[in-house]
């Protein structure tokens, strides 16, 4: 089979995104590092799409390397504050009233704003931004661009949506996102999200 064919092509590209998917897994496993590996992913994903880099391992590497002191930052940020509303949340619902059900809307309120700009900082941080500036970058782009934000959140909240709409499927579940279940929503995020973020120097 010519290797130059879209379907060679095609292939080459999903085995790609399954190296990606297990690299990203691997150096998250220390937790610490997710951060990097997300801003890695997200660098090796666009140099991917854009046909450029000079092999996975090492593109991905290189951008962990590069992106690891502001991309560990948003981390801790992400996840302390994730963490934080989920607290609150929990403890709101067990509290009756008007006024309690007013307040978690506001945490859920914050879980979105959190959102958007998580998804606009590790992309951000992959192009080995310092963190100020990946921050606030992160949230004007969240904000300017609402409608790619909110199409890349619908592609990252689909592996748990299918989860949780059925329990039962739990193993094959896990079989799909030890093989590319991370790394695919983070490709097509990058497909939503390129335009903006190749302009950003």
């Amino acid at each position: 089979m010519n290797p130059d064919s879209k379907v060679m092509q095609a292939l080459a590209l999903a085995a790609d995104v399954v190296l990606v998917n297990v690299l990203l897994i691997l150096t998250s496993l220390p937790v610490v590092t997710a951060g990097a590996a997300l801003a890695a992913s997200h660098a090796t994903l666009l140099e991917l799409i854009n046909d450029e880099g000079s092999g996975v391992v090492r593109t991905y590497l290189r951008h962990f390397r590069a992106s690891w002191k502001a991309a560990t930052l948003g981390w801790f940020i992400v996840l302390g504050a994730g963490l934080l509303l989920a607290w609150e949340f929990w403890a709101l619902g067990r509290m009756d009233g008007w006024g309690a059900l007013a307040a978690q809307t506001g945490v859920i309120v914050g879980v979105l704003l959190l959102a958007i700009w998580a998804v606009w900082f590790f992309p951000l941080a992959g192009k080995a931004l310092p963190f100020r500036r990946a921050g606030k970058l992160a949230a004007l782009l969240g904000v300017g661009h609402l409608p790619r934000t909110a199409l890349a959140l619908v592609f990252l909240t689909i592996p748990a949506l299918l989860l949780y709409l059925d329990p039962s499927i739990w193993a094959i579940w896990l079989a799909a996102m030890a093989i590319l279940g991370f790394a695919l929503p983070l490709y097509l995020v990058i497909l939503v999200i390129r335009g903006p973020l190749s302009r950003v120097a």
